[in-house]
């Protein structure tokens, strides 16, 4: 037997020790797991952002919320004490002045409770199901 005949016998005998022979089925299918497998880093990725997001922005909202409530807070007590001065008689102002001053308070503290509740607490979750059918 020639040098080269034997070469390929060899190989031949390597190729068939490998094993059993691919058909197109087979390739489909590594297709389709490649393309799953893909598709669950992506997603996985994407979740993973998501929620290094989320946890940030809570961390960030409770830290307003906090403060925005210890302002109100703060502020209610000082209108408090005004409306006390102006009832014992020690801070003398114009009636319509009083009242002005007290509703423009309270409107105030209902409007930043209304902006702590939309603003502070959005809906996000329709946002990231979006993302996420996107993928």
């Amino acid at each position: 037997m020639s040098r080269g005949a034997e070469s390929i016998q060899l190989s031949k005998d390597k190729v068939a020790s490998v094993g059993e022979p691919v058909s197109s089925d087979d390739i489909d299918t590594y297709r389709q797991l490649r393309e799953i497998e893909d598709r669950s880093y992506q997603l996985r990725a994407v979740v993973g952002a998501w929620e290094t997001q989320q946890t940030q922005e809570r961390m960030l909202r409770r830290s307003y919320a906090g403060w925005l409530l210890l302002l109100l807070f703060l502020q209610v007590i000082v209108i408090n004490i005004v409306f006390f001065l102006i009832g014992l008689k020690y801070l003398i102002v114009e009636e319509w002045l009083a009242k002005t001053f007290i509703i423009a308070v309270f409107a105030e503290i209902a409007a930043m409770t209304l902006v702590v509740v939309r603003y502070l607490f959005p809906k996000g979750a329709s946002d990231f199901r979006d993302i996420l059918e996107k993928l």
